[in-house]
């Protein structure tokens, strides 16, 4: 497996991506880089390492073709650059960090070809800011489990750039529906309900952006989609060297997989856009709908994820954090002794109230 080992031009260190610095730092000499001298640097090495990737995907679907019928996800072994240690990782990962020497690679071959994407959202929230966003939205917990937040354990948290679908699309829509306008007054010292009904026809030309769908086949779908939105004009065109220092995964999910779930949605926003002109009926009701696609772009994204695992009590709690705006979402472990403790002092309190009401009647 080819890979693409960044390292500082000064000292031979390794360079990650500074979210903070928005530029290309080594830790060992303290020197920045900016992205444009980067790539320049490893133009070529990235090119050869693509050739050489198409080599082994061809070598790859050839053997496939041969077993058809084997339902094993592929394993793949590279090379670590740095130390020369062979590492095993999963066909989708595309930018990970060697287990042995710690230093950051970049198969990036993966996401050649095909499978390059249009752009990425570099990460803009360090690790330790987003400990900050994680122990803020414990704090705001009152019956948190003790000890849970604790800096070491989320020490295991990880950058991952996971991989989305996000469409726009311009079509032309028309819509019939039935609306209903009611009316209450009196007459007479009597109560009058009249209700008024109206036949509705919209039509439109309709802009829709940025409907977006994963791209990577997940068991934490909910978790990650919770994390949205994306401040998108952020975006940069891709480039390898943003993965460096992450995890990055590439897509398992093409267009015609998404592609039902999308369209139904896009439909659902369109129905509302010309539903939103008909406010001035106290109830509407679609009888027919249909459009028509004039344009529709497909843009394959990686979106940066703060991604940690927590293990308390014998139980798997998985977090995620926007790692562009911190929003965090994950299930938080409850404090049986501290429920204890609220229902023992309300059992109190109304007994208290219970006597103090006794007494009064007496």
């Amino acid at each position: 497996m080819a890979t693409v080992n960044y390292k500082c031009p000064n000292c031979g260190g390794p360079l990650k991506f500074n979210p903070d610095k928005q530029m290309f730092s080594c830790e060992y000499c303290m020197s920045d880089f900016e992205e444009q001298k980067i790539q320049q640097m490893y133009a070529g090495q990235e090119a050869q390492q693509s050739r050489e990737e198409k080599k082994e995907n061809d070598a790859r679907y050839e053997n496939s073709a041969q077993n058809d019928g084997d339902d094993v996800e592929d394993a793949v072994v590279y090379t670590c650059p740095s130390c020369g240690a062979e590492v095993v990782t999963t066909a989708s990962t595309a930018a990970t960090t060697c287990f042995y020497c710690q230093n950051p690679v970049v198969l990036g071959g993966r996401l050649s070809g095909e499978f390059k994407p249009d752009r990425v959202v570099p990460f803009e929230l360090t690790k330790e800011k987003a400990f900050e966003k994680f122990t803020e939205l414990c704090r705001k917990k009152w019956f948190l489990a003790k000890g849970f937040a604790n800096k070491k354990q989320f020490e295991k948290i990880n950058g991952v750039y996971f991989p989305y679908w996000y469409i726009d699309s311009q079509r032309q829509a028309d819509m019939s529906a039935t609306g209903e306008k009611v009316r209450t007054y009196r007459a007479g010292g009597k109560r009058y309900v009249e209700t008024s009904t109206y036949r509705l026809f919209r039509s439109g030309d309709l802009i829709i952006k940025n409907v977006f769908e994963r791209a990577l086949k997940s068991e934490d779908r909910e978790m990650l989609q919770c994390v949205h939105p994306f401040d998108l004009s952020k975006a940069r065109n891709f480039s390898m060297s943003y993965l460096s220092g992450f995890q990055a995964e590439k897509r398992d999910l093409e267009k015609e997989d998404v592609n039902a779930e999308v369209e139904n949605r896009i439909e659902q926003y369109a129905q509302q856009l010309l539903k939103d002109t008909m406010s001035d009926y106290t109830a509407v009701r679609v009888e027919k709908y249909s459009d028509k696609i004039d344009l529709e772009s497909w843009n394959y994204t990686l979106l940066p994820v703060w991604v940690v695992t927590y293990k308390y009590k014998g139980r798997i709690y998985p977090f995620a954090i926007n790692g562009q705006t911190g929003k965090t979402y994950g299930e938080l472990p409850t404090s049986k002794g501290k429920l204890a403790v609220l229902f023992a002092a309300v059992t109190v309190a109304v007994f208290v109230l219970a006597v103090l009401g006794g007494m009064l009647l007496l």
